[in-house]
């Protein structure tokens, strides 16, 4: 969506800032003077901006984490059926520790 045009409507206690695109499809934010100090008609454009930014980086992040999520069940069923029977279940956590001990046999 490429923003054609911005406008600011004040109301009581607040501001809605419409970004417009070409077509006249819009995204509203609606900005509250008690959740925002110091918001005014002149600098609500800009922070609707950054709340926008944050809100689809925090939407693109939760994907990822979703994916992840997952991809972590699909390994860990995976490491499940490869070990059955077995009496513990398996971790899809790596641990940091080698296994190797260079002072042994030294």
């Amino acid at each position: 969506m490429a923003i054609t045009d911005v406008t600011v409507h004040p109301k009581e206690g607040s501001f809605a800032v419409i970004f417009t695109d070409h077509s006249g499809n819009n995204i509203s934010v609606t900005l509250y003077a008690a959740a925002s100090p110091g918001l005014t008609s002149d600098n609500a454009i800009t922070r609707a901006r950054a709340l926008l930014a944050t809100t689809l980086q925090s939407s693109q992040a939760d994907g990822a984490r979703g994916k992840d999520a997952a991809l972590l069940e699909e390994e860990l069923e995976e490491g499940l059926e490869d070990t059955f029977p077995a009496s513990d279940p398996v971790s899809v956590t790596g641990s940091s520790i080698s296994a190797h001990d260079p002072k042994v046999g030294h």
